[in-house]
C-alpha cells in the first residue's frame, strides 16, 4: 500500500506524537521513508495535496477534546480528490518531565509551549517548585533545543521519544491532567487500500440543508445495518444552508453493501466524497 510513496510528513518534530505514530507505521509496514517535519496541520495537508509521492501523519481526534476540526476541514477540501485516509492508529498520551539531570527535586526551571503547560497545569502546580521559572517555547522541539542554553536545574515537557532523541532523562511520566488520554492519528495520501475484513470507511456528504435530511441519511445506514462510529458536520462557505457531514462507519468502500449505501446517499445529497477505507496499525 505504501510502496509508491517516498516521503512522510509529520506534524512537528523533536519527539512529537506524530513522529511516534510514524515510528509505529514504519514498524507495522516495514517502511523507511524520508521524513519532512512541518509545523501546521494545513501546511501538512497542503504539502500532500501538491506532492502525490508524499503521505502525512496527522492527529484527527483526542480523548479529551474530541475531533480535531482543522484536520477534517482541510482534508475534505483538498484539490486532489484522490487523497484518502490510508490507515489509522491510536497513540497513548504520555507527557513527561525531561532534563539533563537525574534529580527531579533539583529542578528550578521549566521550558514548554503554552499548550503543554495548559495540559499539565495540575502537576506543575502541585508537584513542581512554587518559584518555578517558566520559559515559553514555540513547540516541543524548540523546548529541547533551548534546554542546552540552561543549567542542569532546568527541564522540559516532552515525550519519551524526545528523551531518546536529545539524550535526556525521564524524571516523571504521565504528568498530563487528563489521564487515559489517547490521540487518534490518520495517514493520508494519494493511494488506495484493499479490503481486510476489519475496515472503517470515512465519507463526506455535501448537502443543502433541509428539514429531515440527516434523518434520511441515518435511515440508509439502518437499512443496510451499517454501524456508524462517528458523525460530525461543518458549515460550508459561511452559509448555514450549505452543510458537509463527515461520517465514519464500519466496512470498506469496495464491499457490495457499502457501494449500495453510497449509491443511495448520492441520490439525496448534493455530493458525496469517499475520504478513505482503512484499518488500524
Amino acid at each position: 500500500m505504501f510502496e509508491d510513496f517516498n516521503e512522510v510528513v509529520c506534524l512537528g518534530m523533536g519527539g512529537s506524537y506524530s513522529e511516534i505514530a510514524k515510528d509505529r507505521l514504519f514498524k507495522s509496514y516495514d517502511l523507511y521513508l524520508y521524513q519532512r517535519s512541518l509545523n501546521g496541520i494545513k501546511e501538512c495537508i497542503d504539502y500532500v495535496d501538491e506532492n502525490p509521492n508524499a503521505i502525512a501523519i496527522l492527529p484527527v481526534e483526542t480523548t479529551y477534546k474530541g475531533i480535531i476540526r482543522e484536520t477534517i476541514d482541510n482534508l475534505i477540501l483538498t484539490k486532489n480528490q484522490n487523497i484518502q485516509i490510508l490507515a489509522e492508529t491510536i497513540i497513548p498520551v504520555n507527557d513527561c518531565i525531561l532534563s539533563k539531570t537525574t534529580e527531579f527535586y533539583s529542578i528550578t526551571g521549566l521550558i514548554a509551549n503554552p499548550n503543554a503547560l495548559a495540559k499539565c497545569k495540575t502537576f506543575i502546580k502541585d508537584e513542581m517548585p512554587r518559584q518555578l521559572n517558566v520559559v515559553i517555547a514555540e513547540n516541543m522541539d524548540e523546548s529541547a533545543r533551548l534546554l542546552g542554553n540552561y543549567n542542569l536545574t532546568y527541564s522540559i515537557i516532552g515525550t519519551p521519544k524526545t528523551a531518546e532523541i536529545y539524550n535526556l532523562n525521564v524524571l516523571r511520566e504521565h504528568i498530563e491532567d487528563s489521564k487515559n488520554n489517547n490521540r487518534r492519528f490518520i495517514v493520508i495520501g494519494d493511494g488506495t487500500t484493499c479490503p481486510t475484513g476489519k475496515d472503517k470507511t470515512s465519507i463526506v456528504l455535501f448537502l443543502n440543508d433541509r428539514q429531515g435530511i440527516l434523518l434520511d441519511i441515518i435511515q440508509y445506514f439502518v437499512k443496510y445495518r451499517i454501524n456508524i462510529t462517528q458523525i460530525n458536520s461543518k458549515m460550508m462557505n459561511n452559509n448555514e444552508d450549505e452543510q458537509a457531514v463527515f461520517i465514519d462507519f464500519d466496512g470498506h468502500k469496495e464491499d457490495e453493501i457499502i457501494q449500495k449505501l453510497i449509491s443511495d446517499l448520492t441520490s439525496i445529497c448534493k455530493g458525496v466524497r469517499v475520504i478513505g477505507s482503512y484499518t488500524s496499525f
